[in-house]
């Protein structure tokens, strides 16, 4: 029996197998000598079929937790259009002759860090929505479609973090806990978890190996514990 600390998030509890999710990126080599404009044709493409996503999940997210919750998604939106989000691509894209994956890439990280060494802990996070925003334009480019974690039949969902647009696409029927490595109260995923009642503990670290797929665990959302056996 393994038993690991982390952070309470979202009160309950729940006894099932894990289910350890691992997010399926897209390519991102630099793949120099690309032409500028063919790319941010590519660009606007994958902008547009990643926007067409947001909004639906927004009205998803709408009738299944609330107007409020559906800003999240909104906000997605709005992002994905930022004016300087998307000069900043241009400009990689006009300065370095790469691959539309590779400035998208490497935007959404330059943006994430801005948020990361704010103090306020909740502007923190939003670092996470610009990486959720990024991820899923760089699967726009490569046409994967949306991803997200297919369960398999009930189980606690244990992940490195999750992003607000992968929880929303879950079969929640499905979901009896959510568990992950990072994480904290105030990302949206957590947000959502506590106002659907799902039992959700954070900031599990290193602990939490993927080789643990597959094992029974207990959740205790409330203690912030995750007990495998």
């Amino acid at each position: 029996m393994i038993l690991i600390q982390g952070e309470g998030i979202s009160p309950g509890a729940a006894h099932g197998r894990l289910h350890c999710f691992h997010r399926v990126g897209a390519a991102t080599a630099k793949r120099s000598g690309a032409d500028p404009a063919y790319e941010k044709v590519r660009l606007a493409q994958a902008q547009e079929r990643a926007k067409r996503q947001l909004e639906t999940l927004t009205e998803r997210c709408r009738r299944e937790v609330g107007d409020g919750a559906a800003l999240v998604f909104a906000t997605h939106v709005m992002l994905l259009e930022d004016e300087d989000y998307v000069q900043h691509i241009e400009e990689i894209l006009r300065g370095e002759q790469c691959c539309a994956e590779y400035a998208v890439q490497q935007t959404g990280k330059a943006f994430a860090a801005l948020f990361e060494v704010m103090d306020d802990p909740y502007m923190r996070e939003r670092g996470a929505d610009v990486l959720d925003v990024t991820w899923r334009l760089l699967r726009s480019l490569a046409g994967a479609g949306a991803g997200g974690a297919a369960l398999r039949g009930p189980a606690i969902l244990a992940a490195e973090n999750l992003n607000p647009s992968e929880f929303i696409e879950l079969n929640r029927e499905q979901v009896l806990a959510i568990v992950t490595r990072q994480g904290s109260r105030n990302s949206h995923a957590a947000i959502l978890a506590q106002m659907l009642g799902i039992p959700t503990v954070c900031g599990l670290g290193s602990a939490l190996q993927p080789e643990y797929h597959g094992r029974m665990a207990q959740v205790d959302g409330a203690s912030g514990t995750l007990t495998v056996y």
